[in-house]
């Protein structure tokens, strides 16, 4: 059941966009959709006609100064630049067929610091409903599926919507057709894992790495996760500060219970794990598994194939001229005992 999810995570055959593609094909430019992918605010005159308040256009996908993203919509590549997914594509490009007037204005002003609602209205007409035409802006954006969409850190691994709903169908099928059997075995007590003993201070296992997809088991008495409830990570959150408890997982626990998130269908089986209360019953599997059998979880991502633009030359105009000087002299003069030191000094070092 999870190889097949794995196997899909892994080929990701959503479509991902570079900027500079998404827009060639929507015809603005890359600092209005930076602009758009964030938070993007406009002051507009207030009822009472005292003063201005801030109203937010943006779809809020992303915050590079924050290094916050929406995984299902947005995503950081190796190199540092950012690609944009299918789905984003779709709702942008509604977005300015919905409004072109809004993005056609908003090209003239993007250099602003502040950014007056008026100043875009004015080649609206001098009857225009500048409030009017803003709020349904604002309607319209609270009715995607953007809005108020979950933000994880850089660098993190997340189960897309779309993987999480196929699991837990996958999760309800197991559920009916499941058999339950006891298997009683014999071992040494020494063997057993007692999780009193190092409850909230050590991880079951140091060795064990966490991948989307593994199984694991709740082994901390003292959290508002039962103890021994099991269930599927489904997310991988790495912390800005480096430190013991940067890496957190998200686990999507197979039954419900007081204090869990809601997700989806589910709800209140989700939640969010540190390392120590979690026990992995798939990186056993893995290790057992033959070499031949195992395949990368985690998904590949698109590399940006751009050629890298040559780095400019930190010398002043005056320190490069020395240099050449130098250089030219030193071609023309015949080397001498100091060069001849320097080469004895190169060898036998």
């Amino acid at each position: 059941m999870l190889d097949t999810l794995r196997k899909a995570i892994d080929n990701n055959d959503e479509d991902w966009y570079f900027p500079r593609e998404m827009c060639s094909e929507l015809h603005i430019s890359p600092l209005l959709l930076s602009k758009m992918t964030s938070a993007f605010k406009i002051n507009i005159a207030n009822k009472n006609g005292s003063g201005t308040s801030p109203i937010n256009i943006g779809l809020n996908i992303k915050y590079a100064n924050k290094s916050l993203m929406s995984p299902d919509y947005a995503r950081k590549i190796d190199n540092g630049g950012w690609q944009y997914s299918e789905a984003l594509y779709t709702i942008i490009k509604e977005y300015v067929e919905k409004f072109p007037k809004l993005f056609k204005e908003l090209e003239n002003h993007l250099k602003k610091e502040v950014i007056n609602a008026s100043d875009i209205a004015q080649k609206f007409g001098p009857e225009f409903n500048v409030r009017g035409y803003f709020e349904d802006v604002k309607k319209w954006l609270k009715s995607l599926s953007t809005h108020n969409s979950k933000l994880v850190g850089v660098g993190s691994e997340i189960m897309s919507t779309k993987h999480v709903t196929q699991l837990l169908k996958d999760l309800a099928e197991h559920k009916k057709t499941a058999a339950i059997h006891e298997l009683v075995v014999k071992v040494k007590p020494r063997v057993l894992f007692n999780p009193n003993f190092q409850n909230g201070v050590l991880p079951p296992d140091s060795k064990a790495d966490f991948e989307l997809c593994d199984r694991v088991v709740n082994v901390c008495s003292s959290h508002c996760v039962p103890f021994g409830y099991k269930g599927t990570i489904v997310g991988i959150k790495n912390g800005e500060v480096q430190s013991a408890d940067a890496i957190k997982y998200e686990v999507l626990f197979d039954e419900p219970f007081i204090g869990g998130l809601p997700f989806g269908e589910c709800s209140r089986n989700l939640y969010t794990m540190l390392p120590f209360t979690l026990m992995n019953f798939s990186y056993g599997m893995r290790l057992t598994q033959p070499a031949s059998e195992k395949t990368a979880s985690k998904p590949k991502r698109k590399e940006d194939t751009r050629p890298q633009r040559r780095q400019p030359s930190t010398y002043k105009p005056s320190e490069r001229k020395e240099i050449l000087r130098k250089n030219d002299h030193d071609k023309g003069r015949k080397p001498g005992p100091r060069d001849r030191d320097n080469r004895i000094i190169e060898t036998t070092g």
